[in-house]
This record gives C-alpha cells, sequence and structure tokens, in this order.
C-alpha cells in the first residue's frame, strides 16, 4: 500500500498492488459522501480480486477541500501520471455517482485512460454543493475546474434543500426532486465521444437520487449513433439503489426502500455487480488490446 499526498504527487490516494503485476490498474472515486471510505472499500475490492487500485480523494479529505465545488479535474491527470512513472501501463477509472461524472469527464480529457466504469451517472455536469453542518446547498459554482477555470454546469433550480421534509414525505433519501428538470445546455454535455476505450454504464431503476437510467441509455444511444469504435455497454439492475457499491451495508435499508423491501434481490444483484466489474477490467478491457497485439483501436 503506498500513500500520495497533494503537497509530494499533486493528489491524494491510496493504492493497493493487487497482485503485484503492473500491465493494468484502476482508478476508483466515490460520490457526494466524499472522504475516503467508500472510495478505499471499493479499491480494496479490486486489489482483493488481484487488480492494483489506487483510491483517489477528491474532496472532504485530510487533504481536500470540505466541499463538492470546484474540485480540479488535474487530481485524475496527476495520478494518471504518477501512475504511468510507477510502471503501470494501462490505467482504467471507476466512478461512482458524482464520481462518475469524474471518471467520465477526466477519461474524456486525457486520452492515457483507456476504460471507463461510470456506476450511475449523469450525462452532463452539475452544479456544486456547499455544505454547512448537516444541510447542503447549491454552491452557485461548478462541481469540477480545470486549469483554475470552472467546467460547464447545469444548475438546480431549487435553491434550497429541505431534506428533513423529504425524509419526512419519502421515508427514504428521495432528492430526485431537486436533481430534474435541469436546464442541460450542449456545453454542459460530458462529450464521451472522445473517451479512448470501453465503456461500461451501470445505473439503478431505483435511483431515487438522480436519474441514472435516463442518462446511461443517453449516453449508451449517444455512442452507438456516433459509431463509437470502442465496446460500450449498459447494464440496469431492477432492485439496487443508487448505493452502487460492492459491500452492502444496513444503512442501505433505511436510507432506500428498494434496499429494505427487497433485500435478497439486492444482495444478489451486489453478487453480480462484484462480476460484471471484473469482467469489464479483466476481460473486456483486455480484449481491446488484443486486437493488433498492442494497441487500441482508434
Amino acid at each position: 500500500m503506498i500513500r500520495t499526498t497533494v503537497k509530494n504527487e499533486g493528489f491524494e490516494g491510496i493504492l493497493f498492488g493487487g497482485n503485484g503485476q503492473k500491465d493494468k490498474v484502476v482508478i476508483v472515486m466515490s460520490g457526494s459522501n466524499g472522504g475516503m471510505r467508500l472510495t478505499r472499500t471499493e479499491a480494496e475490492f479490486y486489489h482483493r480480486n488481484g487488480v492494483p487500485a489506487l483510491a483517489l480523494g477528491l474532496f472532504k479529505t485530510k487533504q481536500t477541500q470540505k466541499d463538492l465545488d470546484r474540485v480540479p479535474v488535474e487530481y485524475v491527470e496527476r495520478a494518471v501520471k504518477w501512475l504511468k512513472n510507477q510502471g503501470y501501463q494501462k490505467i482504467a477509472i471507476d466512478g461512482t455517482s458524482k464520481g462518475s461524472e469524474m471518471a467520465l469527464i477526466a477519461a474524456s480529457m486525457f486520452s492515457d485512460i483507456s476504460c471507463v466504469i461510470a456506476r450511475v451517472p449523469s450525462y452532463f455536469v452539475s452544479e456544486g454543493l456547499t455544505i454547512n453542518g448537516v444541510t447542503k446547498s447549491p454552491s452557485g459554482t461548478s462541481c469540477w475546474s480545470y486549469h483554475g477555470k470552472e467546467l460547464p454546469y447545469a444548475p438546480y433550480r431549487s435553491r434550497t434543500f429541505d431534506f428533513k421534509t423529504m425524509l419526512k414525505k419519502e421515508k427514504e433519501f428521495h432528492i430526485l426532486t431537486f436533481n430534474k428538470n435541469k436546464v442541460v445546455t450542449p456545453e454542459t454535455i460530458i462529450p464521451i465521444e472522445k473517451i479512448k476505450g470501453p465503456i461500461l454504464f451501470i445505473s439503478s431503476k431505483h435511483d431515487v437520487v438522480w436519474e441514472s437510467y435516463k442518462s446511461c441509455v443517453i449516453m449508451d444511444h449517444h455512442l452507438t449513433d456516433v459509431s463509437f469504435p470502442f465496446k460500450h455497454k449498459h447494464i440496469a439492475f431492477p432492485y439496487l439503489s443508487h448505493a452502487m457499491v460492492t459491500n452492502g451495508s444496513p444503512l442501505f435499508r433505511i436510507g432506500f426502500k428498494s434496499e429494505k423491501e427487497h433485500p435478497k434481490q439486492c444482495a444478489q444483484e451486489r453478487e453480480k455487480l462484484k462480476k460484471v466489474l471484473l469482467d469489464w477490467v479483466q476481460h473486456e478491457w483486455e480484449a481491446v488490446y488484443d486486437i493488433g497485439n498492442t494497441s487500441p483501436k482508434n
């Protein structure tokens, strides 16, 4: 295990060595929860299955800002450069929720990323969030920045989030109302057609946080329309919630009705999720490089 620092390497992360081989590595990022707990758990999943993985902190960690607001895409750019200097040959990126937004953005910008997994993603860039105690509010700025410039974003329509009323009414962490009907302009849409490798979209048909299923359908169809030269696939889980992670938690049953009402199905789908993730990085990604021996298709 290797820890990096923003001060020394320009990003905060924890690298897990997997099987010790350096033919591939996966950068892993979590969502609007921030911190490193879920990110580390998902990176350790890959590590236990022989795949090296870097848990990358985006915000609310010891060395990064507290808010999901103008987070530098340079964190991924520097992580990619550092991994290459460590001797890793191929780099994939796996993001969940807001982390998938960053994953798709970064992969569209940096050609060294040759495989993408976007779990419960959005097809466009959203407004940032600031935290005041237990309350989150729209930041008035983009989630992401590059070279100090904000990426164009679709703002929230509501300027205040009444989570208490929402929880009382819906009896779950149901915030679709806040995340629907945004004004999505062409410049806010992530240019996923620029990505240089296979893309796996994973959505939930019971997503009550945002419309990940709709986003995946839009992106998957777009890639077909533009004759995207790499494999792309959309897998929609019927029961799993927005918590599209490999390690189930009793807290998910408190936060999401689907997890509470269908625990057996959710457990089964998490086992399937694990197989889907490993298959994508161990076989689908590998198959791209097997064509013509050494190089991915352009």
